[in-house]
C-alpha cells in the first residue's frame, strides 16, 4: 500500500498553482508601495513567475512518477499526465496573454503618469491562478472556486484597463457580460449541490464508482416497483406494513439518481456557459468592449481550464455507458449544441469587419470541435463507439480503448493548436498601431504586408491554423478529431456541417489575408498613431514559429498528447492505468523505432532493432457482443465498467484502431 505523500511532497507536486499565487501576492504589495509607476512595469516579474511556474512543470513532462497519478490535500487537488500537460498549455498561454496586454485610453497617453498599472499583471496572475485550480481539482467544490477566481479576475482585469468603463455604452456592456457569467456560476453551484445530495461527496476520487452503486440501488428496487405495479392495491389493503416499508425502499432507491442525472446535467451547462456555448455564446458587446488581453485570456487561459475539467470529470469519472449513452446520459444533446454553436459562430463571422470579433468567433468554432471530440471520447471509453458494427469479443474492449484515447489525444492536440493559433492572432492585432489603442478594424489591416511584412506573415500563419489548413497544427489536430468522429458511427452526421463551417472560416481568412497582401492602406482613425511596443509583435512571429514547427514535425506534438491522453480515463490511484500504460509504452516504442527506420525498409522483428511481440495473445475480458443486443439492466453495468486484463501487444502496434471485421461472430 503506498504511503500518504507528505506536505512538502504535495506542495511541490503543485508547486505551478502556489508559484502563481504567491507571485500575484508579492506584485500587489510592489504595486501598492512603488514610487514610480510606468505602463507595464510589473511585466517583467510577472512573466518570470509565470516562466517559473513553467519550468517546473515541465521537469514532470513524461515522468514515470506520474503514471499513476494521485490525489493531494485529502482528495481537494490532483496531479497527473494530463495536469501537467493542461499546466503547460495555460501557463504557455498565459504568458503571451501577460507579454501582449498593452494600455487603452487616455491613461495610456501618458496624461495621468503616475496612475497605477500594476494591477493589471497581478488580476492576470490570480486568473492564471484560477485556471491551474480548475486543472488540478480532485473535487467539484474546487472546481467551483477555481472558475470563480478566474472569471473574478478576468472582468477586474477588464475593469483596469482604466477606460473599460468610461462612457455610459462601456459600462451597459460590463453589466450584460456579469449577467450570463453569474447565472452560469449560480446553475454550476447548484449542480454540484445535487450531485452532493445523491451521492454524499463531491471528491472525484471513486465518484465513478459512487454513481455506479447509486445506479445498482436503483436497479434493487425494480422487483418493488414491478409488485406495486400489478399488486399494489392488494398488498395495501393486506398488509399496510409491507406496502409502507416497499415505497420507503422505492423512495431510497430512486432518489439518489433523480438527485444525480439533474445535477450532473446542471453542472454541464454550468461549465458548457463559461466556455461560451448556445445559448451562453458571449455578446457582441463584451468582445468589442473589452480589451484584447481579457479577450484572449477567455479563449485561451479559461478555455484550457475548462476543457481539462469536462475531461476529468466527464471522460475520466463519468464515462461508463448508463451516463454516457441515451436515453439519460449526459451526451445527448450535447453533440446538436456543439454543432449549432459552431455554425453560429462561422456563420456570423461571414459578416464581421472587426478583426478581434472575428478571431474569437473562430476561436468559439474551435470550442465547438473540442466538444464534439470530448463526446466522442466518452462514448468509445464507454464502450458504445463500435455503432453497429459486429466485433469479435476478445478484440471489442481493445479497440474501444485505443480509439477512446486517441479521440483523447485528438481533443488535447486541438486544444494546443487552439492556444497557439488565438493566441498569436491576437496577438498580432494587439500589434496594431492607434490613437488609443490597437487598430481592429479590417480596413486598417489593408496593405500591412508592404507596411510589417513579418506581423502580417505571422497573423496569416495563426488564422490558417485556425481553420486547420496544412502544413500547420491546426491540421494535425483537425484531421485526428474528424478522424475519431468517422469511426464513431453515432456522429458522422456531423462531418459535412463540420466542413462547411470549416469553408466558411476559411473564407473568412483568405478575405482577411488578401486585404493584407493586396489591399491598399486605408486608415480612417485620425490622429498621431501610438506604437504599440514590441511585446504583441513578440509574442505573434513565437507563436507564427510554433505552429509552423510543430505542424511540419507534428511527431513532437502527438507525443506531448498521447501519454496524458492514454491515462486520462482512468482515476488517479487505479492500478489498471499502470497496467494499460506500460501495454502502450510498448507500443509507442515500436511504433517510434518503424518511424525512425527508413520509409523504403520493412523493420526485421528478428533483428534485435524493435521489441518482439509476444508469440501468444494473452487473455481480454470480452464486453458486450455488440451493441445491436438489448441494452443491460442497470444492475448489469459491471460487465461495461470490469478491469480489462492484459491486452494482446499485436493488436496494439499499430497507431491505428483494430478495424472491426464484419464477418467476426
Amino acid at each position: 500500500m503506498n504511503e500518504a505523500p507528505t506536505l512538502g511532497a504535495e506542495l511541490l507536486a503543485t508547486a505551478p498553482l502556489w508559484i502563481l499565487a504567491l507571485s500575484a501576492v508579492v506584485l500587489l504589495i510592489v504595486d501598492a508601495f512603488a514610487r514610480a509607476r510606468e505602463p507595464g512595469f510589473l511585466r517583467g516579474p510577472a512573466l518570470i513567475a509565470v516562466g517559473a511556474a513553467w519550468l517546473t512543470t515541465a521537469r514532470q513532462l513524461g515522468a514515470e512518477d506520474l503514471d499513476l497519478g494521485a490525489f493531494l490535500f485529502d482528495g481537494a487537488l490532483l496531479v497527473d499526465h494530463l495536469t501537467v500537460a493542461c499546466d503547460l498549455t495555460a501557463l504557455t498561454a498565459l504568458a503571451g496573454v501577460i507579454a501582449m496586454a498593452r494600455e487603452h485610453g487616455e491613461a495610456a497617453t501618458g496624461s495621468r503618469r503616475g496612475a497605477g498599472f500594476g494591477e493589471r499583471e497581478v488580476l492576470l496572475l490570480l486568473a492564471g491562478a484560477g485556471a491551474l485550480l480548475c486543472i488540478h481539482a480532485g473535487d467539484l467544490v474546487v472546481l467551483w472556486l477555481g472558475v470563480e477566481l478566474l472569471g473574478v479576475a478576468a472582468v477586474a482585469t477588464m475593469l483596469a484597463s482604466h477606460d473599460a468603463a468610461a462612457t455610459a455604452s462601456k459600462r451597459a456592456a460590463l453589466v450584460r457580460s456579469l449577467i450570463p457569467q453569474a447565472l452560469a456560476s449560480a446553475i454550476l453551484l447548484f449542480g454540484v449541490s445535487l450531485i452532493f445530495a445523491a451521492l454524499g461527496t463531491t471528491k472525484l476520487d471513486n465518484l465513478g464508482a459512487e454513481a455506479t452503486a447509486a445506479f445498482a440501488r436503483w436497479a434493487g428496487i425494480q422487483r418493488w416497483v414491478g409488485a406495486f405495479e400489478q399488486f399494489g392495491a392488494e398488498i395495501a389493503a393486506r398488509d399496510p406494513a409491507m406496502a409502507r416499508q416497499g415505497h420507503s425502499e422505492i423512495v431510497r432507491g430512486l432518489a439518489p439518481v433523480a438527485f444525480l442525472l439533474p445535477g450532473l446535467l446542471l453542472t454541464l451547462v454550468g461549465l458548457l456557459a463559461k466556455l461560451g456555448a448556445l445559448p451562453f455564446a458571449r455578446r457582441r458587446e463584451r468582445i468589442e468592449e473589452a480589451p484584447l488581453h481579457v479577450t484572449a485570456l477567455w479563449s485561451t487561459v479559461a478555455t484550457v481550464a475548462l476543457i481539462c475539467a469536462l475531461l476529468r470529470f466527464y471522460v475520466g469519472a463519468l464515462h461508463s455507458p448508463r451516463l454516457v449513452n441515451q436515453p439519460y446520459g449526459w451526451t445527448g444533446a450535447l453533440p446538436t449544441i456543439a454543432a449549432l454553436t459552431g455554425a453560429w459562430a462561422a456563420t456570423a463571422a461571414l459578416f464581421q469587419r472587426r478583426l478581434s470579433r472575428v478571431v474569437a468567433l473562430l476561436c468559439t468554432v474551435q470550442v465547438s470541435l473540442l466538444l464534439l471530440g470530448i463526446v466522442a471520447t466518452a462514448s468509445f471509453h464507454g464502450h458504445i463507439g463500435a455503432g453497429r458494427r459486429r466485433i469479435a469479443p476478445q478484440f471489442e474492449i481493445l479497440w474501444s480503448r485505443i480509439t477512446g484515447d486517441d479521440a483523447y489525444a485528438a481533443v488535447l492536440t486541438l486544444l494546443v493548436a487552439h492556444v497557439l493559433a488565438g493566441l498569436g492572432a491576437f496577438a498580432a492585432i494587439a500589434a496594431g498601431r492607434g490613437r488609443s489603442g490597437p487598430d481592429v478594424r479590417m480596413q486598417h489591416w489593408a496593405g500591412m504586408a508592404a507596411r510589417r511584412p513579418a506581423l502580417a506573415l505571422a497573423f496569416s500563419i495563426c488564422l490558417l491554423s485556425l481553420v486547420g489548413l496544412p502544413p500547420l497544427a491546426g491540421f494535425i489536430a483537425k484531421v485526428g478529431l474528424l478522424r475519431s468522429l468517422a469511426e464513431h458511427s453515432a456522429m458522422r452526421w456531423i462531418i459535412p456541417l463540420l466542413v462547411l463551417e470549416l469553408a466558411a472560416c476559411a473564407w473568412v481568412v483568405l478575405r482577411i489575408i488578401a486585404a493584407m497582401y493586396f489591399g491598399g492602406e486605408t486608415v480612417s482613425e485620425p490622429g498621431s498613431r501610438r506604437e504599440p511596443g514590441p511585446w504583441p509583435t513578440r509574442v505573434a512571429l513565437l507563436m507564427a514559429a510554433a505552429l509552423l514547427f510543430l505542424g511540419l514535425d507534428g511527431q513532437r506534438l502527438i507525443t506531448f498528447t498521447r501519454l496524458p491522453a492514454a491515462s486520462g480515463s482512468f482515476e488517479p490511484g487505479d492500478e489498471d492505468r499502470l497496467e494499460w500504460l506500460e501495454q502502450r509504452r510498448e507500443t509507442w516504442a515500436i511504433e517510434d523505432a518503424r518511424i525512425i527506420t527508413e520509409p523504403d525498409t520493412d523493420p526485421d522483428p528478428d533483428a534485435g532493432d524493435t521489441p518482439a511481440l509476444p508469440s501468444e495473445p494473452l487473455e481480454i475480458t470480452p464486453g458486450p457482443r455488440s451493441v445491436d443486443e438489448p441494452a443491460a439492466e442497470p444492475a448489469q453495468d459491471a460487465e461495461f465498467e470490469a478491469p480489462m486484463s492484459r491486452l494482446p501487444a499485436e493488436a496494439s502496434s499499430s497507431s491505428s484502431p483494430v478495424s472491426p471485421s464484419p464477418d467476426a461472430p
